[in-house]
């Protein structure tokens, strides 16, 4: 038998688009859409990028940053063109603190608004240990308590692990940021959008309305991490 050994297939914005206006009757087999329906499929696609970030965290949209401490400083500002300037973080899953001369890892406790509200005085300065991330539209605040002392901003790095948010397809050549198996769900799921505008019949519509949702569930199963799940009560003081 003899195969390809090749296992870089990908699509890009326009060739998803095409797809989708088959599947939902908007174009015949072998049609090019008109640079309306690319334009207005391309608004339909972005919108639906965005609605799949509410689904959780994937394996593959998780990153990690190294944050520099500044003594003093209780909060970070996280986003494009501010103080931390990367893409706001949607979710802060995970935070440590790294001594920078030995690379050793210190576990923080990740606090709801309630708890963080509820800490006495914030002030207090000293290696943090808890930290609350307060998600905006544009930008994130992560708030470290206790405050970093000028030893601990000397010493640690902060380092977070997030999920971050999803690229736009902005040109027509633009290439999903998915892994290859959600190419045919992005593929299905808007077609699924975009069949109520074209007229697709009802039964049809919800025969679509299925496979996309079978399709997308799919590629969230096998996005999970796999690993064992330990409880244990938090004995610490603060």
């Amino acid at each position: 038998m003899s195969t390809s050994g090749s296992t870089n297939f990908s699509t890009n914005r326009d060739a998803l688009i095409a797809g989708a206006l088959r599947l939902c009757g908007a174009i015949a087999q072998g049609d090019t859409p008109t640079a309306t329906l690319i334009s207005e499929s391309a608004e339909a696609l972005n919108m639906l990028v965005k609605a799949l970030q509410a689904d959780g965290m994937p394996l593959w949209a998780l990153k990690q940053y190294s944050v520099p401490l500044t003594a003093a400083t209780a909060s970070y500002r996280i986003g494009l063109s501010q103080t931390i300037n990367t893409p706001k973080p949607l979710k802060i899953t995970q935070a440590f603190l790294r001594e920078t001369s030995s690379g050793l890892d210190i576990p923080m406790t990740q606090l709801t608004r309630f708890d963080y509200n509820f800490l006495g005085n914030k002030t207090t300065q000293g290696n943090p240990i808890q930290y609350f991330y307060d998600v905006q539209s544009t930008y994130g605040d992560l708030y470290l308590f206790p405050v970093p002392s000028t030893l601990a901003a000397s010493n640690y790095t902060l380092q977070i692990v997030y999920q971050r948010p999803f690229e736009d397809f902005d040109a027509s050549a633009d290439e999903p940021d998915f892994p290859q198996e959600w190419y045919d769900a992005l593929k299905h799921l808007l077609a699924d959008r975009l069949a109520p505008e074209h007229g697709l019949a009802l039964a049809e519509r919800q025969d679509l309305a299925r496979r996309a949702k079978t399709l997308k569930e799919e590629a969230l199963g096998f996005g999970t991490e796999e690993g064992s799940f330990h409880m244990q009560a938090d004995l610490r003081n603060w």
